[in-house]
């Protein structure tokens, strides 16, 4: 009987190690799937490995003549469905000038924004290139243009630009602010012909993200269904100031601008670059100044004069610098005239 015993224990026993086994196999399945995909978000998040290559596609204008017919192309890309004050522009002297300036507006505004500006250095005798860039400027301000744009799409429209003023201008100056300072920062480090840089307020950290995360942010959003965040959470589409530029903006297109200045800090020093200035505001509630070393760092080198202009937190000026319509209107009369040497427009007073 013990005998029998024994054997039925070993029968249960052998019984009972198949489940057993099953279980332990489709646990070290499940851990090694498991391992994959955290393996493989590691690797689209925190690696450059799938980033998009932004290219500079050079094709600079060899004289005013030219120049003027690649004007005439980046304003055909305005159609019906562009808010008329949105439309890009060009300010020509007649003949080539001593400088052109290219002005790229911010993240989710137009050319409009710096229409003040433009006819200032106007004024002064440069040529001006002021280019409406990828899904802004509709008349729909709640359009969702904003969802197709790319990097690349963004740097081609600055690279027209820089196209375009090189042969207005002898020497080529670059102007950006939010959205548009990343691109300008980004031309400095790709395009010879720009021998001076300004960046206000450039868009390299949201305000609302630790530095450490932009990099697997940006990535995510590409991949990601787009989502639109209103600028102002209780006004909404009712967001007013400025009239022309969109109230909420695309995480999609946000992350193209935060490529670029991603770009920017893994590119070799400019060949070309003789002046950068960099603005920031210690009251900007919109971009973090902690990301904006770090392009500013990558684009200086020898040779090139570094200006660092930091408006304190204590005099209360919002984001937006520039736009005569926007968030600081009514103190431009303080901001223009402290902008203007930094831009080279020493009487630089509000409109």
């Amino acid at each position: 009987m013990t005998s029998r015993g024994t054997t039925g224990t070993g029968t249960g026993e052998a019984g009972a190690s198949g489940p057993y086994r099953r279980q332990r196999r489709a646990l070290t399945a499940v851990g090694l799937v498991g391992f994959v995909v955290v393996f493989v978000l590691g690797l689209v998040l925190f690696t450059p490995l799938l980033d998009a290559r932004v290219e500079a596609a050079k094709a600079p204008a060899a004289s005013y003549q030219e120049a003027m017919v690649k004007a005439e192309a980046l304003l055909a890309t305005d159609g019906a469905d562009i808010n008329p004050v949105c439309r890009s522009r060009v300010y020509d002297q007649g003949e080539r000038t001593e400088k052109a300036v290219v002005l790229l507006h911010g993240f989710t505004n137009c050319p409009q924004q710096f229409e003040a500006l433009a006819q200032a250095y106007a004024d002064a005798g440069y040529s001006v290139v002021v280019p409406r860039l990828p899904g802004h400027g509709d008349a729909d301000r709640l359009s969702r243009s904003l969802s197709t744009i790319t990097p690349g799409q963004v740097a081609d429209t600055g690279n027209l630009a820089v196209d375009i003023a090189a042969g207005l201008g002898d020497q080529v100056e670059v102007v950006g602010l939010s959205g548009g300072g990343t691109l300008a920062a980004w031309l400095a480090s790709q395009r010879s012909e720009v021998a001076e840089a300004v960046l206000i307020a450039p868009l390299v950290v949201p305000k609302v993200l630790p530095e450490f995360t932009v990099g697997p942010v940006a990535r995510a959003f590409r991949f990601a269904p787009d989502v639109y965040l209103w600028w102002d959470s209780a006004l909404k589409a009712e967001l007013a100031s400025p009239p022309y530029a969109y109230p909420r903006y695309s995480l999609r297109s946000l992350g193209a601008f935060l490529a670029l200045g991603r770009a920017v800090q893994g590119s070799p020093p400019p060949e070309g670059l003789q002046r950068l200035v960099v603005v920031t505001n210690g009251n900007d509630a919109a971009v973090s100044n902690a990301g904006v070393a770090a392009i500013a760092d990558a684009l200086t080198s020898d040779g090139v004069e570094r200006v660092d202009q930091e408006f304190a937190a204590d005099l209360g000026y919002r984001h937006d610098l520039v736009d005569p319509e926007g968030e600081n209107a009514e103190r431009l009369g303080e901001i223009y005239p402290q902008l203007g040497p930094l831009l080279g427009l020493t009487d630089l007073s509000a409109p």
